[in-house]
């Protein structure tokens, strides 16, 4: 599994970009954020009513953006 993703020709020079350290490119960062939020938001409106699962999905959201704010940004060479 690791050997396809890492040499996918969609998706694999991102996942080697990030996992070697050298960063992720600001559309990849915004695209992550935007679609994060997007799913997770819908997930606190239309899935669940319980209190404690939505300040869960809030929780995991707000630390998953920090991680992504946080990634290297990449430069165009």
């Amino acid at each position: 599994m690791y050997n396809w993703m890492i040499t996918n020709r969609y998706f694999g020079a991102y996942m080697r970009n990030y996992l070697e350290g050298k960063g992720v490119a600001l559309w990849v960062k915004v695209s992550a954020i935007v679609m994060l939020w997007g799913v997770i938001a819908s997930s606190a409106v239309f899935v669940t009513q319980n209190l404690l699962v939505r300040i869960g999905l809030l929780a995991v959201a707000v630390v998953m953006t920090i991680h992504l704010l946080m990634l290297k940004t990449k430069r165009r060479i």
